[in-house]
């Protein structure tokens, strides 16, 4: 890109959308330019695709921060290690702000980048004739990700859809990525897994699961819960957002790039950013992973209310006290960051 369009860009306030970081500088002093950042679950993991992207594009450091990552077994490590205080930022789960403000603990969502879960349940394929259906797991042992975290909230509303309290089965911790494929894999130690890929997808392609219930999808999506869902997100104290703002909006601005990068990125695009070790389960199944799964994240990343009501509905599930706690659901996400970087980045469709 030439020099001079890139400086008439900037004259007018115009953001070039592509890999010149020129194109996105950050113009406004960051209070907090580096920021340790926990990781819920594996990087390698699809649900974390824009904030991946965001990071091995450079697109955060165009934006003036240096990110400092740590991971986390699932997101409700994270989230301990953001309310502890080990972290500014967590890549987490963003019905972690609904539960936490109940708890008097305000947490706000900078991006929402998922608008589906991707969770998906499977059943041991020696075990597909005698569970048919999501009733079927009754008595049965669950494999998910961490106790409360969404793979549990997913299967437990699942369940009480169904007619089957989720309480009559057991859940066992398998975490993220191969621990979860391994729970399938090796002895008998789950008949059920809720879990996202890779490891879905290694599980399903050599013929070891089988998928009952898949949120990857808008038709799974609605299925699971109804309506519209909020997924993964980038998130901070409430207090962080209103001490640190340009700091805030850089952490937007990075994400909400990544996510109008990837309407228009082709899967060879993606693969060529990543480190090799994110193919730890072969390079065929984490493509055929991003094929399944990059719905999740093209889009533009607008908070509504009803879809932020629906995850409130589904965590209601194994909390009922949430049912009637106070919470104002506008303080959990803002929509004034991502407009604001949509006006930088956005690109047409």
């Amino acid at each position: 890109m030439r020099l001079a369009t890139l400086l008439t860009a900037w004259l007018l306030g115009i953001a070039i959308v592509g890999d010149a970081p020129a194109a996105s500088a950050q113009t406004s002093k960051l209070e907090h330019p580096t920021i340790a950042l926990a990781i819920g679950g594996s990087i390698s993991q699809m649900n974390k695709v824009p904030f991946v992207v965001a990071y091995y594009k450079g697109f955060f450091k165009d934006e003036g921060l240096e990110v400092e990552n740590s991971d986390f077994q699932s997101g409700t490590a994270a989230l301990q290690a953001l309310i502890g205080g080990s972290a500014d930022v967590a890549e987490m789960a963003y019905e972690h702000t609904l539960r936490l403000q109940a708890k008097n603990v305000s947490l706000t969502c900078l991006t929402v980048f998922g608008r589906y879960p991707g969770n998906v349940l499977v059943v041991r394929k020696s075990l597909a004739g005698a569970i048919k259906g999501v009733a079927d797991l009754q008595g049965k042992v669950i494999g998910v990700s961490a106790p409360g975290a969404s793979t549990q909230n997913f299967v437990a509303g699942l369940m009480e859809r169904a007619g089957v309290p989720w309480k009559s089965a057991t859940y066992v911790s398998v975490g993220t990525g191969s621990s979860a494929v391994a729970a399938i894999r090796t002895g008998r130690t789950v008949d059920a897994l809720v879990n996202l890929d890779p490891a879905i997808t290694e599980l399903v392609d050599h013929d070891e699961a089988t998928v009952l219930v898949d949120s990857r999808t808008a038709e799974g999506s609605q299925a699971a819960f109804g309506g519209d869902y909020l997924a993964d997100c980038l998130g901070v104290k409430t207090e962080f957002l209103k001490t640190n703002p340009n700091t805030a909006q850089a952490i937007a601005n990075a994400t909400v790039r990544a996510m109008q990068w990837l309407k228009t990125a082709s899967i060879d695009d993606i693969i060529k950013i990543l480190p090799k070790e994110f193919y730890k389960a072969g390079e065929a199944v984490y493509r055929e992973s991003l094929k399944s799964n990059l719905a999740e994240f093209t889009w533009d990343g607008i908070v509504t209310p009803d879809a932020a009501r629906n995850v409130l509905t589904a965590i209601s599930v194994l909390e009922p006290a949430l049912k009637s706690a106070k919470i104002d659901i506008s303080t959990t996400y803002d929509n004034a960051l991502i407009e604001r970087a949509l006006q930088r980045f956005r690109v047409s469709n």
